[in-house]
């Protein structure tokens, strides 16, 4: 079940928050696992940048996250078709 879902373009996007250990320290970063709504495309991986020595705090600080926000991280991580992807 998504956590948010948001739409980029014409795209509807099912979100859920992540929080992924990063390497070689005692902190946890927030990643948002994105799946297009409705289209049989890969999943996509966004990072937010936003990050929390507690995996809790961080889940708090994503739900604080408005929907404009997570819309623009996702919109950053989106590769725009090529003209050649369009005609298939």
């Amino acid at each position: 079940m998504a956590w948010r879902e948001v739409t980029v373009g014409e795209t509807r996007w099912a979100v859920a928050p992540v929080a992924e250990r990063v390497a070689n320290t005692q902190a946890w970063r927030l990643v948002l696992s994105c799946r297009c709504a409705g289209e049989p495309r890969r999943p996509l991986w966004a990072a937010t940048g936003l990050q929390s020595s507690s995996r809790s705090d961080l889940y708090a600080q994503a739900d604080r996250l408005s929907d404009a926000r997570v819309a623009a991280v996702v919109a950053s991580h989106v590769q725009p078709e090529s003209p050649s992807d369009a005609r298939r």
